[in-house]
């Protein structure tokens, strides 16, 4: 898959949306998404220390939008930068959901990439997102 500025790795057979700031895939309740958001100043892995709280501050906000909680948290390696990943355990029409978040930042662009899953599930699409998205 490509967007603006980047690709990833999707299965074939999932259903494909775009628009002007976001990719995603899909296949019932499995997603796969990057969306792009403008940042007011440009990221400078110097300021690492200072932005990871701002991020852990948006995962929260994002598992409260769900009604969930962050799980787990966990800087990685995403494109050969250091990222920011979380797993946010939450429920819908009945079913035990985990969506796994991760920032990606470049200059003045933020990439958010997010893949769900059902908890307990395969997560071999989501390991596929975080493992081949390459900033281009």
């Amino acid at each position: 898959m490509r967007g603006s500025g980047y690709r990833f790795s999707a299965p074939v057979a999932w259903t494909v949306s775009r628009n002007a700031r976001e990719l995603s895939v899909a296949q019932g309740v499995r997603l796969l998404s990057v969306t792009r958001f403008p940042l007011l100043r440009a990221f400078r892995p110097a300021l690492w220390g200072h932005v990871v709280p701002e991020l852990d501050r948006a995962a929260k906000g994002l598992a409260q939008q769900q009604a969930g909680d962050v799980a787990e948290s966990r800087t990685v390696t995403i494109s050969g930068r250091r990222a920011r990943s979380y797993d946010i355990d939450y429920e819908r029409d009945g079913k035990a959901l985990v969506e796994r978040i991760a920032f990606v930042l470049r200059g003045k662009t933020e990439y958010l990439l997010l893949c769900r899953y059902e908890r307990g599930g395969d997560t071999d699409a989501c390991d596929r997102l975080l493992a081949t998205f390459t900033l281009g």
